[in-house]
């Protein structure tokens, strides 16, 4: 039997028979050979909840060899049979809901003995094989007293005219209205609905009808619903006190309602679930996708479709309510359907909604990474930075699958884009960029860093001027900011500045005033150190000086800090402990002379000789003999 002979009978819905048709399910015993080797349908494209239960039920149908021999020895038997085996996919939707709706309306107890005899269910395939082609009486059913026989005989029968009602017609549009208008009046007990709202099936014509026939909540609440959620495009936000003064409740009540609604708005909406809406026909939403986008687009079409005026926001969370057996919903519905009043504190605030697959949500903690996402941004990020997206997602595995990062990444890209308006570059990093505001310092450390070389702040001045001309207003703001910096050192008295970091990487640098470069050398020394050493650790950094500028600035040292003795030796006031002070102060003025004299007699004409001379008569070492002769002029 061929799937076109199924669709031509009405047993299958047009979207059904599409999705066969697509997957080249074009007979009964393809359909049977799928559903035995996968077990269900919801893998197809575009299959969904309805069209899978549709197809299943389809194949338990159809699952006998002779069904056409066996179902001709039914007809006979009982014309109801026959009804009952031709009514198609539509027909069998207005019965059950017209069967919950006279259940309902039954007594607790006769409604009690009718569950119970159907094990609750209630389906009109159930029903006929447990009621109407069952031989067992009804005063024989379990918990059925003699009060409640002529309720249930009577309950009996008016299904059973519903049924021979319903099978005369064959009108689809006429059989969806029924059925809809049965299951709405059943939850609502609204008596008069629209036409277009039965016919359509629309989930968001439903949802607006609803709203506005305050079938969801009373009066005041649903008034409270339209004020304080985001329900509508360009929807004004309202405080509570706004919303206060305009219901005449007091804010309190009103935050208590708001509250209880919001909690209660998932289930309440969960009935538009009874509806068979073609989301991919009309919107071409693709529920078989690992996310639902919802952009501008997707909201106008579905507005002008519905003649609604819905919200980004609450479209989506419709759609949430509508696919929730296969999607989860990702961002706080407190933060995303209502105004902010105020952000909650340790987790990220939400501003959009996101419908993802349920399979990916219990594989990644998008939570999680939304959270740490916000944490990032704003904290104080004084230098920008980066590291792969792909591998951070890593970090907020569930399982630790690594297979579920491929669908994952495009899912958590979109989140980034949308929360919080932030782009991968081109090699798929996620950049952290600086938060702070930069400090005049740091524009001189730029600077520095451009020019490289120690500069006079003139010149230091006219870079930034050039490059950030609202940085600085005057070189004399400029001074302030060097002599604050760790980072940035001073050369003299000259208004020269460097880097501090170029004193470790390059070797004729180092900042701070001779005085200071002749007290580190001496810090480093246990004993007094000649001018010619000390003009020879200057001249690395400070080439144009001498020995007298040297002495000369360490004699007017307010701080009286160094010692200079005999010779030009030269200590340090704070070290003289450990010092031999006898040898350096009892070096003679007119040492030089000696030495001289000893020359011009030839009786020291070495190094050795005039090393050996002095360091028996005055202790001096070699290194201290040779420094002396070298600022004599001497050569050995």
């Amino acid at each position: 039997m061929t799937i076109d002979y199924i669709y031509r009978k009405e047993e299958i819905s047009v979207r059904s028979y599409h999705i066969c048709k697509y997957n080249k399910l074009n007979t009964i015993s393809d359909l049977k050979e799928y559903y035995f080797k996968h077990k269900s349908f919801d893998k197809l494209r575009n299959c969904g909840r309805k069209s899978n239960e549709e197809l299943i039920e389809i194949c338990n149908k159809y699952q006998g060899e002779h069904f056409e021999n066996i179902e001709t020895e039914i007809k006979k038997e009982n014309p109801l049979k026959t009804i009952i085996s031709d009514l198609t996919r539509v027909q069998r939707e207005v019965i059950n809901s017209f069967i919950l709706v006279n259940t309902n309306s039954l007594s607790v107890r006769s409604k009690n003995a009718i569950s119970l005899h159907l094990k609750k269910n209630f389906k009109i395939k159930n029903f006929a094989e447990k009621v109407f082609f069952n031989s067992v009486d009804i005063k024989h059913w379990k918990n059925v007293g003699a009060k409640s026989i002529p309720e249930i005989e009577l309950y009996l029968n008016i299904i059973k005219d519903f049924v021979k009602e319903v099978s005369e017609s064959k009108e689809e549009k006429y059989l969806i209205s029924l059925k809809n208008n049965f299951l709405i009046q059943r939850t609502f007990s609204i008596s008069k609905i629209p036409n277009n709202v039965l016919e359509s099936e629309s989930i968001f014509l439903l949802t607006d009808f609803l709203l506005n026939s305050n079938a969801l909540f009373d009066n005041t609440q649903i008034a409270i619903v339209k004020k304080a959620f985001k329900i509508y495009q360009n929807q004004k936000e309202l405080t509570l006190d706004d919303i206060a003064d305009e219901v005449k409740l007091t804010r309190e009540r009103v935050r208590q309602i708001r509250v209880m609604c919001l909690d209660e708005l998932f289930e309440k909406l969960s009935f538009i679930q009874n509806f068979n809406d073609d989301l991919f026909q009309k919107y071409n939403i693709d529920t078989n996708s690992e996310q639902i986008e919802i952009n501008q687009d997707l909201i106008d079409v579905i507005n002008i479709t519905n003649l609604t005026f819905f919200s980004r926001e609450f479209v989506t969370f419709i759609l949430y309510v509508y696919l929730s057996n296969r999607f989860s919903l990702i961002g706080f519905v407190e933060d995303v359907i209502q105004p902010k009043y105020f952000n909650a504190r340790n987790r990220h605030n939400w501003n959009n909604f996101f419908l993802i697959k349920k399979e990916i949500i219990k594989e990644i903690d998008f939570n999680a990474l939304a959270n740490d996402i916000d944490n990032r941004i704003n904290d104080r990020i004084v230098e920008s930075y980066s590291f792969n997206f792909k591998s951070y997602l890593s970090r907020f595995l569930i399982n630790d699958n690594i297979d579920i990062l491929n669908s994952g990444f495009s899912i958590a890209e979109n989140i980034l884009n949308e929360e919080f308006e932030m782009s991968l570059d081109l090699n798929e990093n996620i950049i952290f960029k600086r938060n702070t505001h930069k400090q005049v310092p740091e524009y001189i450390i730029e600077a520095l860093e451009n020019l490289n070389k120690p500069s006079k702040l003139s010149e230091i001045f006219e870079w930034i001027c050039n490059h950030y001309p609202e940085a600085t207003k005057s070189e004399e703001a400029l001074r302030g900011s060097c002599q604050r910096s760790n980072e940035i050192i001073y050369f003299g008295r000259s208004s020269t500045f460097g880097l501090k970091k170029w004193e470790n990487t390059r070797n004729d640098i180092k900042g701070g005033t001779i005085k200071d470069i002749v007290t580190e050398l001496l810090e480093n020394s246990n004993t007094p150190i000649h001018i010619t050493e000390i003009l020879e650790e200057v001249h690395k950094y400070r080439a144009k000086t001498n020995e007298r500028n040297i002495i000369t600035n360490l004699k007017l040292d307010p701080n009286k800090s160094f010692i200079i003795f005999n010779q030009k030796f030269i200590g340090l006031l704070n070290k003289v402990n450990d010092y031999d002070l006898i040898k350096y102060e009892n070096l003679p003025i007119q040492l030089g002379k000696i030495i001289k004299g000893k020359l011009k007699k030839n009786t020291l004409n070495d190094i050795n000789q005039m090393s050996n001379f002095l360091n028996k008569n005055y202790d001096l070492t070699l290194k201290e003999t040779k420094n002396i002769l070298t600022s004599l002029n001497i050569n050995l």
